[in-house]
């Protein structure tokens, strides 16, 4: 994977304006209807979370991204696994083995796990890594995976998709 001046933008509010308050909210939800109204302009500023950020991640290695809190990493991966919202503007290059984010889909190659994901709390970081694997086909079970896919299609069965994959897991 390889990423090159990589920019991330948002639009914020900034000073007191930023602080989540009720105050603030309510003010925020008026204010957003005045501005789609065009009756009055967004005070909102643009602040900069990515900054010309390039590099390449070898794969089958493990990476460890460190920063202090705020400094985009969190920015920076979800960009990378394609799950970048639609409130940021995104500009730079991102590529995975030579492919442009548009050649593919993103989100079927890449996985970004939140520190407040919802997984199984026994498993450790290894095993709950190769689950997701083996949910998305890879790994031993994969020759399986495909003789079972073959069966499928030789029976013509079209099983629901998710079912399917609980099912395969």
């Amino acid at each position: 994977m390889r990423f090159e001046h990589l920019k991330a933008d948002a639009e914020v509010h900034v000073g007191t304006r930023g602080l989540p308050t009720i105050l603030n909210s309510v003010t925020n939800i008026f204010e957003g209807a005045a501005n789609a109204l065009r009756i009055l302009p967004s005070r909102k500023q643009t602040m900069p979370i990515l900054n010309g950020i390039s590099g390449i991640i070898k794969p089958q290695r493990m990476t460890l991204l460190l920063g202090p809190p705020g400094s985009g990493k969190t920015t920076l991966l979800l960009a990378l696994a394609g799950r970048i919202g639609n409130d940021l503007k995104v500009s730079g290059n991102v590529t995975y083995n030579g492919h442009g984010m548009d050649d593919f889909v993103p989100q079927r190659t890449a996985a970004y796990v939140s520190q407040h994901d919802l997984h199984i709390g026994e498993m450790t970081v290894r095993e709950t890594l190769a689950f997701s694997a083996r949910c998305q086909g890879v790994g031993y079970l994969y020759d399986l995976l495909c003789d079972l896919l073959r069966r499928e299609k030789e029976a013509n069965i079209k099983p629901d998709a998710d079912l399917d994959a609980f099912m395969k897991v």
